[in-house]
């Protein structure tokens, strides 16, 4: 499905998932992952059409990008967690409604605060397809030149299709220069890559820690930098929410 038919299906859900620039928000240049790769992934879906990414962080809580619910409203969307192939009906998988939302003074105009934690209906049954990923501690740093994975169902090309399978960019951190003090910017080196439309909320894993949440890119899609919420502003804030809204043990480290 073309990202211009996914925004008419949405009805203006969509309106900015890419905050900042034009729809242009997939992974361009990327590989397809193996299954089971990223356990911790999830597919933010309306009518069974992939709209965003977000990680598994507890199992009833996903991190994903304010932005991606701009516009539209939260109960219309369904998470689906050990998905693979977004074509087919698989046994991993796991469908959840949204039961509540929290976010933290997100302002879609400057690009800040682009995080959204979502309550999911039902505790998720962890599987060797559905699992949590780690989040950084609270102010943690991930320096410039530290080597990072980004992956989704995102459009590979501007004006293209969603990916049928997650695809995967290895991708660098680049200087604080070239990016702003409430982000973690990432750009591919060597040649055209990073993420695009149907990204949005993903995580930036870096040494195995969930470093960002996708939040905008520069177009053309792929030409970076790529632009991503940091967790670690936000981890003590994301300790209360799971904390407030569940009795269970936190499921982060």
């Amino acid at each position: 499905m073309t990202g211009f038919r996914l925004l008419a299906l949405l009805g203006g859900l969509l309106a900015s998932v890419w905050a900042g620039s034009a729809p242009c928000a997939g992974i361009v240049g990327g590989r397809k992952a193996r299954p089971g790769r990223f356990p911790f992934l999830a597919s933010i879906q309306y009518q069974g059409d992939h709209f965003c990414g977000g990680a598994l962080i507890h199992s009833r809580f996903v991190l994903t990008a304010a932005s991606c619910f701009r516009v539209g409203n939260p109960a219309i969307a369904t998470v689906v967690l050990g998905a693979y192939d977004l074509r087919r009906r698989e046994r991993s998988r796991q469908t959840f409604s949204i039961r509540s939302i929290s976010e933290n003074g997100y302002d879609p105009q400057e690009n800040l605060n682009d995080l959204l934690v979502l309550q999911l209906d039902r505790e998720a049954n962890l599987t060797s397809r559905v699992a949590l990923v780690p989040l950084p501690l609270q102010n943690a740093t991930v320096e410039p030149g530290t080597n990072c994975q980004v992956a989704g169902w995102g459009i590979t090309r501007p004006g293209g299709h969603l990916s049928r399978y997650p695809r995967v960019i290895n991708v660098t951190v680049t200087p604080e220069s070239q990016c702003r003090p409430n982000n973690v910017c990432t750009g591919v080196l060597t040649r055209r890559g990073g993420t695009c439309q149907g990204d949005g909320g993903t995580p930036l894993i870096c040494n195995g820690l969930a470093h960002g949440v996708a939040s905008f890119s520069r177009e053309p899609c792929g030409s970076g930098p790529d632009f991503f919420a940091r967790v670690a502003l936000f981890r003590n804030w994301i300790n209360s929410v799971l904390n407030t809204r569940s009795d269970e043990p936190v499921g982060v480290l």
